[in-house]
């Protein structure tokens, strides 16, 4: 299924909180982006921003001069009065005025994604993140960067790596302890991805039809990691977390990190290596980390539709 990013929504927001943010600190300068969006519409776009940029040349300090003024014209052309050509000048121009903020290579991206040009939003992506995190500006290390990096996993399928899960899965489980076989178990997964939450949901079954827990996965972007929420209906503890770490082994393995916190304090990590046999059958084998560092055995599980 195809993911949509809701640009309109997520713009606006971004426009409120920087709003709020910046015009109580300026009330008593004008804004250079209603200038240029005037003389947009009384002569074009060309005129506009050359008025721009006379009135830069001449240190017209009763305007605000930020990356903001420009931008937020760009997306008015953009969403609001459809001038996709006049959008994309503002934008281009944004980034020659700050080459070294992360904002107009970020809605220079937003461009190139309402003209349908993903390859090219990519890098515009990159290089908003890449400036971001070197940044000194809180706006840039918290909201931008975040933006950014949200959009580019969409566009990557990131949030959707665990698609190969969907489905209707039959358990045959193992325990082990200290390396030594422990009680079989059969049991259902019923895997589904929630495109208004962007999680996969994985609901547990025992071999008697009974819920035996919820787990939610989200990716997340900025730490290019999956938070787990886990929920036992049979084991009142609230909804347990832990985040995993994920990398292919090959074309059909995977491994990923599984870090949380046990109520006492103690860490535990456990490392899962998923193999997939084909498109309806999977082993899943779970280790846990000793003492001595090694990785024991303690779970494994083969699955077939």
């Amino acid at each position: 299924m195809k993911s949509k990013i809701n640009l309109p929504w997520y713009l606006s927001l971004i426009f409120i909180v920087f709003f709020i943010s910046t015009n109580a600190q300026e009330t008593d300068k004008a804004s250079i982006g209603d200038v240029v969006y005037e003389e947009y519409q009384k002569n074009g776009i060309d005129k506009a921003l050359a008025k721009y940029q006379k009135l830069k040349t001449n240190k017209a300090d009763q305007y605000t001069w930020t990356e903001w003024e420009l931008n937020r014209i760009g997306y008015r052309l953009m969403l609001d009065d459809k001038d996709m050509d006049a959008a994309q000048k503002v934008f281009k121009f944004n980034i020659e005025e700050y080459p070294n903020a992360a904002n107009p290579y970020d809605s220079y991206a937003d461009y190139l994604l309402e003209k349908g040009n993903k390859d090219e939003a990519k890098e515009y992506f990159k290089k908003s993140i890449a400036i971001a995190e070197k940044s000194e500006k809180e706006d840039e290390q918290t909201r931008i960067m975040a933006g950014s990096k949200s959009k580019l996993a969409k566009l990557e399928k990131k949030d959707r790596t665990f698609d190969f899960l969907v489905g209707d899965w039959n358990i045959d489980s193992q325990g082990f302890n200290e390396g030594k076989e422990g009680p079989q178990m059969k049991g259902k997964d019923k895997v589904t991805y929630d495109e208004n939450a962007n999680a996969f949901i994985i609901h547990h079954f025992g071999e008697d039809g009974n819920s035996e827990g919820i787990r939610v996965i989200a990716y997340d972007a900025i730490d290019d990691e999956y938070d787990v929420a886990y929920i036992n209906p049979n084991n009142l503890q609230g909804i347990q977390v832990s985040s995993m770490k994920m990398k292919k082994l090959g074309d059909k393995k995977y491994e990923f990190m599984d870090h949380f916190t046990e109520r006492t304090g103690e860490e535990v990590v456990l490392k899962h290596e998923i193999e997939r046999i084909s498109d309806n059958q999977m082993k899943w084998v779970i280790f846990e980390k000793t003492d001595n560092d090694d990785w024991q055995k303690v779970y494994a599980m083969n699955m077939s539709k």
